[in-house]
């Protein structure tokens, strides 16, 4: 047995409502809220610190049931009315998993009321023309090739004609194909009759069908998921278009609109893929906004989950007085399986203290239900470039299930082995944990990451008796500048990856109204990352260069939800180097280096007995060293500023930290810690307008060294001083 759970939001403000919502077998189970410090037991760090909160929760429990996790894209559209006699659909599709699905894959299902009418499927390799009175076989489909088909119903017979896309021309708006008599030589036609039970109609007891609705890529019941594109599906009355449905570009990417009429719109389940190219291929410009009739085609997938649905189990009122900081539902269930489900409690309206945590939920989705590690080729990959024996997966409570649900993270591909672009806050995030370990960083203890790794700032910075204030990415993006305006210093945790647009506008704002940012992680300000504006659970990348375990088709490179060019934000001309003085170098997962001191700036060492190397100690994360897993540079090229004073800089790196792709300019050889120069980790101090300034410690794994040895070391010390120099008035710089 076990328990997993979500919320509805990963961050509240004081008085608002947490909405709770669990799974297990177990008959019942209880609640408690609890303050989240540390949940590394790390033996080199403090120890897990869960501190148990008085709330409403206290003494109840709670009945158990299990709450399934529905996964699978479709589109459906509302019943409308049909005339007596013909009616036909026309569509293209290409099957991206033709083989191999483990299931039948509904392209198209026609409904009426609850029967079956029609509907076109394809099982390992074979369509079918099915209805609820039989099935024909309509021939072989491939994985990858576009097909078209015009699916008919006339009276109480349906037929299908399939054939391949280039033996025919694309799908008319005014020229539909009642009799098919001059189909093109590889067309298959079949014919089934009656489609259903004849009913008493005026017209001699054949059945009539008055009413319809069409199921695109799953069956009337919304399971048999297909896996590929559906491009501009027509339904025709005659010679009349009845519905012509937009699966192009929109604002609203739930909502599927007819162009042709009041009747049969349209919407779509668990986020499908949608602008995508269409059976014609790209045109003449590869953004959508530009040439939308090109990118009329939806992805749809077995695995996309967006919304599991699920119900609550409990609520909880967040008290007006309760300090922010991060907190969590910790559930205990009857057969003793236990979950803490984390979130953010926000200061709200009214600022506290000076300082200000941001934690990057956004980089906390992008890795929410990771399983790389679980292929083989990943272990394989890692021990090719120098890792000795890779860690296994599946050292997390939650590990089993997220493999047996299908869950897929950023870092993921889709069944039918294209990337995933979404992910969402509203299932279960297993990896957002006080406990996880990741197993891609060298495994056992030494292998916190994300937002268990991000509790080791906050454990640093409770024990070193700093107050602060916490938000999340969520506030930066739907805030903007105002969230962070009221600081005289923002600190980032240590894997801020994936900002939005509106996020990258308000860091560069408070900078350049004299705030002091600290950015004290690797790898970060990245990807473009948007929201999806119209529910705004919803977040999608396009990996379109640097360092990537997929990228999209050709031409599809901008992001669906706001039509912007996703990829590296490097590549949209803002390169981290230009605020942060850093930026992306190399990624590794050996172990770390130690920084050798370049520039002894005396309000940053001081304190220090040996001021020539910092983090030449065993760390919380990837072993030894305080410059690891990810790390960034300083580069003038890429618009490090002039003024930026590099204090210390990290070299020396295995051959298994590979240089960023996007790097590689000429095939030199030089790609990775023992061939080239530009695999180093820079520890710098960027001046800004108005008395502003940034810190960058440019490494994932700096954070990780700040609670080794009771905190009595030199990263420790390093970052209080600069933490102490910015809260101050004026800076020494």
């Amino acid at each position: 047995m076990n328990i997993i759970g979500y919320l509805d939001r990963l961050s509240y403000a004081p008085g608002a409502t947490v909405h709770a919502k669990f799974s297990t077998p177990a008959p019942d189970f209880d609640a408690r809220l609890v303050r989240l410090i540390n949940g590394d037991a790390h033996s080199l760090g403090p120890g897990v610190d869960i501190r148990a909160v008085p709330s409403a929760l206290d003494g109840l429990r709670f009945p158990g049931r299990v709450q399934p996790i529905r996964a699978g894209s479709f589109a459906r559209t509302a019943e409308g009315p049909v005339p007596a006699g013909h009616v036909e659909l026309r569509l293209a599709f290409r099957p991206t998993l033709a083989t191999g699905a483990g299931h039948d894959q509904t392209v198209v299902a026609l409904t009426s009321g609850d029967a079956l009418v029609a509907a076109v499927v394809i099982d390992e390799g074979q369509a079918f023309l099915r209805t609820g009175k039989g099935s024909a076989p309509a021939g072989e489909v491939a994985t990858g090739r576009w097909y078209r088909l015009a699916l008919t119903v006339t009276g109480s017979t349906a037929s299908l004609v399939l054939d391949s896309a280039h033996t025919a021309p694309s799908p008319s708006r005014t020229a539909p194909s009642p009799s098919r008599a001059d189909k093109a030589p590889d067309e298959r036609q079949i014919m089934i009759s009656p489609v259903w039970e004849a009913g008493n109609e005026a017209d001699g007891g054949a059945a009539a069908l008055r009413a319809l609705a069409v199921t695109f890529a799953a069956d009337g019941k919304g399971e048999n998921h297909f896996n590929g594109r559906i491009d501009r599906p027509t339904l025709y009355a005659g010679d009349s278009v009845i519905a012509e449905w937009d699966f192009g570009p929109s604002r609203t990417l739930r909502r599927i609109a007819n162009r042709v009429g009041p009747e049969f719109h349209g919407e779509s389940v668990n986020f499908p893929l949608r602008a995508c190219l269409g059976v014609d291929g790209a045109a003449d410009d590869v953004d959508p906004r530009l040439a939308p009739e090109a990118y009329q085609a939806i992805h749809f997938h077995d695995d996309d989950l967006d919304d599991a649905g699920w119900d609550d189990d409990l609520t909880l009122d967040v008290p007006g007085d309760l300090p922010s900081g991060v907190y969590g539902i910790h559930v205990t269930a009857a057969d003793g399986t236990e979950d803490t489900v984390p979130f953010v409690v926000t200061p709200g309206d009214n600022p506290r203290h000076k300082a200000l945590v941001v934690l990057p939920t956004f980089s906390y989705l992008a890795y929410s239900c990771e399983h790389v590690m679980a292929d083989p080729g990943a272990r394989d990959y890692l021990r090719g470039v120098g890792v000795g024996e890779p860690p296994e997966f599946g050292g997390n409570k939650h590990d089993a299930y997220l493999l047996t649900n299908g869950l897929r993270s950023l870092y993921d591909v889709h069944t039918d082995g294209t990337g995933v672009c979404f992910t969402s806050t509203q299932k279960p995030l297993p990896n957002v944990r006080p406990d996880h370990r990741w197993a891609a960083v060298a495994g056992g203890e030494t292998s916190a990451h994300q937002f268990s790794a991000d509790l080791h700032l906050l454990a640093w910075l409770d024990a070193e008796g700093y107050d602060v204030d916490v938000i999340t990415d969520e506030e930066v993006h739907r805030e903007g500048p105002a969230a962070l305006a009221p600081y005289r210093v923002v600190l980032t945790g240590s894997h801020p990856e994936y900002p939005t647009t509106a996020m990258m506008a308000a860091y560069e704002s408070y900078l350049g109204q004299g705030g002091r940012l600290m950015y004290l992680g690797g790898n970060g300000f990245y990807w473009v990352t948007s929201i999806d504006p119209e529910r705004e659970h919803t977040i999608e990348i396009r990996r379109t260069a640097g360092i990537r375990a997929w990228q999209p088709e050709a031409g599809e490179w901008h992001h669906a939800t706001t039509g912007e060019l996703g990829g590296l934000w490097r590549l949209r001309g803002k390169a981290p180097q230009k605020m942060l003085g850093v930026g992306m170098a190399s990624q590794g997962f050996d172990t770390n280096r130690p920084y050798d001191v370049v520039t002894k700036v005396p309000f940053v060492f001081a304190g220090i007995d040996d001021v020539n190397r910092i983090g030449d100690f065993p760390s919380l994360v990837n072993g030894h060293g305080a410059a690891g897993v990810e790390i960034d540079r300083a580069d003038r090229a890429l618009g490090t500023p002039d003024d930026t004073v590099v204090l210390a800089s990290a070299t020396g790196f295995s051959r298994a930290y590979g240089l960023d792709p996007i790097e590689v300019q000429l095939p030199d050889g030089c790609y990775d810690g023992t061939t080239s120069d530009k695999v180093r980790c820079d520890l710098v101090l960027v001046p800004k307008p108005n008395g502003g300034a940034v810190f960058s410690t440019g490494s994932i794994a700096w954070c990780g060294s700040l609670l080794v040895d009771d905190r009595r070391n030199d990263v420790s010390v390093l970052t209080g001083n600069v933490l102490r120099a910015f809260l101050e008035e004026d800076l020494p710089i």
